[in-house]
């Protein structure tokens, strides 16, 4: 059987997200990355350069699998919220990676600062007086779609919530983000605008 480079380097990449994920750069093993795709050390190299450069590669491929499968809704806040809860339950590795690259590398990745400014101005020009500056806005519904995640065990469990990873709970929690970014995305009634 012919060797198949593409496959190769995806079985890597797939590897790097999985370890990147459970260890961060720092912690994460070319080892573990080579046994857990098939692919010996010296391909990881040829192909990848270096564990920064291949922990920049995973980066890459999964805030772009986010983008695409969770594209930036500026008219639908609380739809993008909750459509971006549903992707980060059924894919974990993505907020982990996420928070892995703010920890050790917030300047590896790709670069969606175009996207966001592009999507500020849309809401600023449409806001209306007493809404939240857009920044602020996006702050809030991103934290909002992460926050059950990041939440610590034991306060769920304090709340006596019972698994809160169950399909009844997860669905519970869903319809409250979508309720919390509404509020957040209406303006308050007599208010002064805020700063854009």
């Amino acid at each position: 059987m012919a060797y198949d480079s593409a496959d190769t380097r995806a079985r890597i990449l797939a590897a790097a997200v999985e370890e990147f994920s459970t260890y961060g750069l720092a912690g994460a093993r070319i080892d573990r990355i080579c046994e857990t795709s098939g692919a010996n050390k010296r391909s990881v190299y040829v192909y990848y350069t270096s564990k920064e450069l291949l922990f920049s590669a995973a980066l890459h491929q999964v805030i772009g699998e986010v983008v695409e499968a969770v594209p930036l809704t500026e008219d639908d806040l609380p739809g993008y919220a909750a459509r971006m809860f549903d992707h980060l339950i059924e894919h974990p590795a993505a907020l982990r990676m996420h928070l892995w690259r703010q920890l050790e590398r917030p300047e590896l990745g790709p670069d969606a600062g175009d996207v966001y400014a592009e999507k500020m101005a849309s809401m600023t020009a449409a806001a209306t007086p007493g809404q939240l500056p857009p920044v602020d806005l996006l702050v809030f519904i991103t934290g909002l779609a992460q926050s059950w995640i990041l939440t610590p065990r034991d306060l769920l469990a304090a709340a006596d919530v019972g698994d809160p990873f169950a399909a009844e709970r997860l669905a519970m929690h869903r319809t409250a983000i979508i309720d919390a970014a509404r509020r957040l995305c209406a303006p308050t009634p007599n208010a002064e605008p805020g700063p854009v």
